[in-house]
């Protein structure tokens, strides 16, 4: 029972359009529509930027490669990434192709003053917005042990960008209550032009069990900080393990077979998952009955999740990529995430 809730959060963490008896729309905020119209334009004077190519050398990318880690690994200096992308003409999200070939120059150059060369990205998000509230029944066994709640809720303002207030909540059903109560909250902060994250929080409460942790990301940097002021180094725009699941929603597009994500855990170690498409296919939940495309997270790193067995996904085949169901499998049948009801965005 003790992992039953974490790893229903855990589930979603990385990570249907149909009748909507439980499901309830509501407009934008004001504020949220200026951001996406200054995101829209950001991204149309990015497309006009004239390239001079120098002396270069080819690299083809490899799966599992970010620019970030071509640049540490072919040039010796991260953060000349930015560079990269401009001379390949490589817009946000900065995706790359297994087999792509990417130019590399020798003439990178990084003045001492980071910030100065530091450039923040933009992505377009039409999948979420500030109200979206999903709400999940814990099942085992067709049985409801507890209950979920995956909600945007208002913006704040951090290194004076706006940013996504994330929260999921985690806790068992009054009957299960009794015998092992489970309260696990985790909160992220969200670049609402980017779509990374700048803070990071988590507090476990399972039975007598407590695990708390805070992070924070110097993007600019290149490290994260750990309450205890311990460091690790970060790819620029590095997602934390709930902030990856709204960064995975907005740029999966429904054609991509698979798609990588750099994430730092709780014990400072940067990772990655790939998401791979499985298809389609249309489900009956709690909250109506929705055509989905199927995903499942492959991790690469085990730090966190210590899981065994596949964690399948079912998402909207729509723009907001609504998450309706999660099966993961443990050694004794399954534990399914059940979509109760929503309220979620529409765009004005």
């Amino acid at each position: 029972m003790k992992k039953l809730l974490i790893f229903f959060l855990i589930a979603f963490i990385i990570g249907c359009a149909g009748s909507e008896k439980k499901v309830n729309l509501i407009k934008e905020l004001k504020e949220e529509k200026i951001i996406k119209e200054q995101v829209e334009k950001i991204s149309e004077q990015k497309e006009k930027v004239i390239i001079n190519q120098i002396e270069y050398s080819k690299y083809i990318v490899r799966k599992g490669d970010s620019l970030w880690r071509i640049a540490k690994e072919q040039i010796g200096n991260p953060n000349v990434w930015i560079q990269i992308a401009i001379q390949n003409k490589i817009n946000e999200p900065y995706i790359l192709r297994p087999g792509q070939i990417i130019l590399l120059s020798d003439s990178y150059k990084i003045n001492d003053k980071k910030k100065k060369n530091f450039k923040y990205r933009v992505i377009k998000n039409n999948s979420f917005g500030v109200g979206e509230k999903l709400v999940f029944a814990i099942k085992y066994f067709g049985i409801t042990a507890g209950f979920g709640i995956l909600e945007v809720k208002n913006f704040v303002e951090i290194n004076k960008r706006k940013a996504y207030f994330l929260e999921a909540t985690a806790k068992t059903s009054p009957f299960f209550e009794r015998f092992y109560r489970v309260h696990d909250v985790i909160n992220s902060y969200m670049d609402a032009y980017g779509l990374f994250s700048w803070k990071y929080s988590k507090n476990l409460e399972e039975g007598s069990y407590r695990n708390n942790s805070y992070m924070e990301f110097y993007h600019e940097e290149g490290y994260a900080k750990k309450k205890e002021g311990d460091r690790c180094s970060i790819p620029a725009f590095v997602q934390d393990v709930l902030s990856e699941f709204y960064y995975y929603r907005a740029i999966f597009t429904g054609k991509e077979e698979e798609l990588y994500i750099d994430v730092a855990s709780d014990e400072c170690k940067v990772y990655q998952i790939v998401v791979k498409k499985l298809g389609e296919e249309r489900v009956r939940v709690d909250a109506g009955e929705f055509d989905c495309y199927v995903i499942r997270p492959f991790l690469k790193y085990e730090g966190i999740f210590r899981q065994k067995g596949d964690v399948d996904i079912w998402l909207t085949k729509d723009k907001y990529k609504m998450p309706v169901l999660v099966k993961s499998k443990i050694i004794i049948g399954s534990i399914d995430a059940v979509l109760q009801e929503a309220t979620i965005v529409e765009p004005e």
